[in-house]
């Protein structure tokens, strides 16, 4: 029992006892023993109430605060989706109006060619012949074999065609051969490419003429003689030149004009003088 208040909890238990007598007498003294409970009462809940009052307008008072800040958040969500809408239509009308430029400038020196536009929707970035799919078919008139250009030069093939796209087959893929002419010289030869040239954007030009005297530098443009391509479209530059492995002809090494890691849109020749069918 000694032990007990010796305690800790005896000390509480005692200071406890000393406030509750003290709150008595002072209860009494002023309005009786019948207020004691009251007086009790009013000492300890009463500041509770105050705390739970000022808690809970506190609360009230933050889910306010919360309900108009989600507001503002969907507000300016709103306004920040507006405002790249009309981003993406510029950027769209911005494009348009190169396509047109190029157009017009491509229709100026060759009047009987007939176009449509196309932009570059699908590609296959492990494709290293940059093979790619234009939103625009047979409902434009596009047609398999219909030569595909930008203002830089020649690009592709139509290989495929649905009503609203169509597969094009660029320069760079083996199984593409081109009618070309070296400008400065006046000879012909024959595109093809390859998978270690496609790597780095090339092509090859085979069958010059031993003695052609093609040099770096020199432009290459379809030739016409195949009616697959009008001739005089822009292909690409000499970048290098070497003696075939037979000794009897030349291989030159063509960069394309037309920059194929970023191409965004296209006009297909769906109609040209001396076209064939």
């Amino acid at each position: 029992m000694k032990e007990f208040w010796k305690s800790k909890a005896a000390k509480i238990l005692a200071v406890v006892a000393v406030l509750l007598i003290g709150l008595m007498i002072y209860a009494a003294s002023t309005n009786g023993f019948s207020s004691i409970p009251a007086s009790v009462t009013g000492v300890i809940i009463t500041p509770l109430q105050n705390l739970w009052s000022a808690m809970t307008d506190g609360i009230s008072g933050l889910f306010a605060d919360l309900t108009a800040n989600s507001r503002q958040i969907k507000d300016m969500q709103a306004e920040i989706d507006r405002l790249h809408e009309l981003l993406a239509d510029y950027d769209q009308r911005v494009e348009e109006n190169k396509i047109y430029r190029e157009f017009l400038g491509i229709k100026e020196n060759n009047p009987d060619f007939q176009f449509t536009d196309g932009r570059v929707i699908a590609s296959d970035p492990s494709d290293p012949y940059h093979n790619f799919t234009i939103n625009a078919g047979s409902l434009k008139d596009v047609q398999p074999g219909d030569p595909v250009i930008t203002a830089q030069g020649l690009v592709g093939t139509v290989y495929q065609v649905g009503p609203t796209w169509a597969k094009v087959r660029s320069i760079l893929d083996p199984t593409m051969q081109i009618s070309a002419t070296v400008t400065r010289v006046s000879e012909n030869c024959v595109t093809s490419g390859s998978v270690t040239l496609a790597q780095d954007g090339l092509l090859r030009a085979e069958l010059l003429p031993r003695y052609s005297g093609a040099a770096v530098g020199d432009t290459l443009i379809t030739s016409g003689i195949s009616e697959t391509y009008p001739a005089g479209l822009l292909i690409g530059n000499i970048v290098s030149v070497s003696l075939s492995s037979d000794g009897a002809s030349t291989t030159a090494i063509i960069s394309p004009y037309a920059n194929f890691s970023s191409l965004s849109s296209v006009l297909v020749l769906i109609s040209y003088s001396g076209k064939e069918g």
